[in-house]
């Protein structure tokens, strides 16, 4: 599905945080483990262990086609520290009509200093610079203020509503990549055909 050359490099850089790609080996292996497995950073939380991680939609997308993986889960470290804050992921590659769903998670005590808006600001800003992405979209629970003013802070609007099996009702929000590279005066690749 992904071509390698085109996938997002192993590290996102945001202002405090590094994104750091959780490899098709470390999933695969906390997937086959009972507890926690080496990430390389300080993880006393089992950030992919606990049962509403992501580990249970991205290991079958992985075993399935290993060159989506740059696109799936990442750990948000706190640079200098070598903490992780929490997670983010796009859903998978870009699709047909060149959108990415991007999800995340802080945890509960890292909340509130703005990580998930530097996460999502973070991996929107390399997206927008990618030939195959032309859609930026967001989902959340209508009570998920949080994840509201995020959003709508970033200039997604929203496009509708839909049904999801584990979270319910999602409000479904979105905007264009060029939209959003001029928005915040980022670089977009020369052509969106």
């Amino acid at each position: 599905m992904s071509d390698t050359a085109d996938a997002p490099p192993p590290v996102l850089s945001g202002p405090r945080l590094d994104l750091v790609l959780v490899t098709v080996e470390q999933l695969l292996a906390r997937a086959a483990s009972d507890g926690p497995v080496d990430l390389g950073y300080d993880d006393p939380h089992d950030v992919l262990g606990p049962r509403d991680s992501p580990l249970h939609h991205r290991v079958p997308q992985v075993l399935a086609d290993p060159s989506v993986n740059p696109w799936l889960v990442r750990l948000a470290v706190l640079r200098g520290t070598g903490k992780i804050v929490g997670l983010v992921n796009f859903h998978d590659a870009p699709d047909e009509s060149g959108m990415v769903e991007i999800g995340y998670s802080v945890l509960p005590e890292h909340r509130r200093r703005g990580y998930a808006t530097e996460m999502a600001s973070t991996m929107w800003s390399y997206a927008v610079t990618h030939p195959a992405v032309r859609v930026l979209r967001a989902t959340f629970t209508p009570d998920n203020e949080g994840s509201r003013a995020i959003i709508e802070a970033a200039g997604l609007a929203q496009v509708g509503e839909q049904w999801d099996d584990e979270d319910g009702l999602e409000l479904v929000y979105e905007i264009g990549a060029a939209d959003y590279a001029t928005r915040w005066d980022l670089a977009q690749p020369p052509s969106r055909s």
